[in-house]
C-alpha cells in the first residue's frame, strides 16, 4: 500500500451545509427518507490544489445529526487545518463524540482526494496496488407493499441490476414473506438479499431467518440490534442464512468480538459511520485475515460520499459481494457536474483523479441551506 497518509499541509478549508431531496420517499425498519442533509467540506493544500469530503451523519443510524458536525467545525476547524491527521485520529477514536465519524470521513476523503489528484491517480490506487476499474452493485428497494415493490424490483431489473437488496422488519413477518416470495417468482435469476437494520429480537430474527432464508435469499443484513454480539453469533451457529453485520460495525468492541470469533458470513462498511476510506480499508483486511469478506455501502450519501465508497470498493478488489452503491438512483438533485450512476448493474471509476468527481458550483449554491465558513492560515 502506498504513503497516502503521509503529513499534508493544508493552508484552508471551508464548509457548507445542503440538503439534497430523493426522488421518493425510502422506508426502511429505522425510519422513512424524504431527503438526506449532509456539510460539504473542502481542504485546500499549500500547492493550491482542493480536496472535498462530505459529512453527512444519520440520526436513525446513531451517527449523530448536521448540527453536531457543523459544531464540531466551529471548534475544530483551525486545528484541523493545523494538523488534519492528529484531527482525524481525534474524530475516529472510540471516545469521540456524534457526528464525529461522519466529519472524519469527509477530513480523510478530502485528504485523499488532494493526495490522488496531486499524483494523478484515483484513491483506489494510492489505497491498493491491484484495484478493480468496476465494481457490481446491488439495488435498494425499501419496505412498502407488494406490488409498489414488484415495480420497483422489475425496474431495476430492466435497469441491468443482477443484485436486489430489499428492506425488510419495518412491518410484519407475513408482509415480508409476501414481499419476497413475489420478487422471487417474479425474478427468479437475481440475487435477493434483505437488510432488516437490527429491527428483531433474537426470536423475531430466527422465527424471520428459517422463513425467509427458503426463498433463495443471498444474505441478511443486521437481524438483530448493534450491540447484540452474542445473539448474533448464536443465529450465525444455527446457519439458517448467511449473516452480514452493518450498524454492529461501528462499535469497535462488537467489531473485534465478531471477527475474533468469526460470528458472521459478511462484514457490511460503510465510510460514513466508520470514519473514511482508510478505516474501512483497515477493517476490511482484518477482517479478511479471519476469513470474512467484506463489501462497502454508501448512508445515501451525495455522489461525493458515494465516490469515497467506490474508491474503498475499488480497493478491496474482485470476488466479493457486491457493493450498496447505487444511491444516485435515489437522488432527485446532487452537488457534483455528473453523478455516479451505475450502467448496467455496474459501477466506474471515474478517469478523473483523486476520489474522481467535480463540484458543480450552482447546483451546490442551489442545495446549501447556509453560507461557506472558511478558516485561512495566518
Amino acid at each position: 500500500m502506498s504513503d497516502a497518509g503521509r503529513p499534508v499541509r493544508l493552508v484552508g478549508l471551508r464548509w457548507r451545509p445542503f440538503r439534497l431531496p430523493l426522488r421518493h420517499r425510502f422506508e426502511a425498519a429505522h425510519g422513512t427518507l424524504a431527503d438526506r442533509e449532509g456539510v460539504l467540506l473542502e481542504v485546500r493544500a499549500a500547492d493550491g490544489l482542493r480536496g472535498v469530503g462530505e459529512a453527512s451523519p444519520m440520526l436513525s443510524l446513531g451517527g449523530g445529526v448536521v448540527a453536531d458536525v457543523l459544531a464540531l467545525l466551529d471548534d475544530r476547524a483551525t486545528a484541523i487545518r493545523r494538523s488534519p491527521d492528529a484531527a482525524l485520529a481525534e474524530l475516529t477514536a472510540a471516545t469521540a463524540p456524534p457526528g464525529a465519524a461522519a466529519l472524519a470521513c469527509a477530513l480523510d476523503t478530502a485528504l485523499l482526494d488532494l493526495e490522488g489528484q496531486r499524483r494523478g491517480v484515483s484513491v483506489a490506487r494510492l489505497l491498493s496496488e491491484r484495484p478493480v476499474q468496476a465494481t457490481q452493485v446491488n439495488a435498494v428497494i425499501g419496505s412498502g407493499g407488494v406490488e409498489e415493490t414488484l415495480a420497483f424490483a422489475g425496474e431495476a431489473v430492466a435497469a441491468g441490476y443482477a443484485v436486489l437488496k430489499m428492506k425488510v422488519a419495518a412491518g410484519d413477518l407475513g408482509a415480508d414473506v409476501a414481499r419476497v416470495t413475489a420478487v422471487r417468482r417474479a425474478h427468479p435469476d437475481v440475487r435477493v438479499r434483505l437488510d432488516a437494520n437490527g429491527a428483531w429480537t433474537e426470536q423475531q430474527a430466527a422465527e424471520a431467518l428459517r422463513a425467509l432464508g427458503s426463498l433463495d435469499v443471498e444474505l441478511v443484513e443486521q437481524p438483530v440490534r448493534a450491540s447484540a454480539a452474542r445473539a448474533l453469533q448464536r443465529l450465525h451457529r444455527r446457519g439458517l442464512t448467511p449473516l452480514a453485520a452493518d450498524e454492529a460495525v461501528s462499535d469497535p468492541e462488537v467489531l473485534d468480538a465478531l471477527i475474533e470469533q468469526r460470528a458472521v458470513d459478511f462484514l457490511v462498511l460503510k465510510p460514513m459511520r466508520l470514519g473514511g476510506p482508510r478505516r474501512c480499508l483497515e477493517i476490511a483486511r482484518r477482517a479478511a485475515e479471519r476469513g470474512i469478506p467484506s463489501f462497502v455501502t454508501t448512508t445515501f450519501d451525495s455522489s461525493i460520499g458515494t465516490a469515497a465508497a467506490l474508491q474503498v470498493a475499488a480497493a478491496l478488489g474482485a470476488g466479493r459481494p457486491a457493493d450498496g452503491l447505487s444511491t444516485a438512483d435515489h437522488l432527485a438533485d446532487d452537488l457534483v457536474t455528473r453523478s455516479l450512476r451505475p450502467r448496467r448493474g455496474r459501477l466506474r471509476v471515474p478517469a478523473r483523479p483523486g476520489i474522481g468527481v467535480e463540484l458543480r458550483p450552482a447546483a451546490v449554491d442551489r442545495l446549501a441551506t447556509g453560507a461557506w465558513t472558511e478558516v485561512r492560515a495566518g
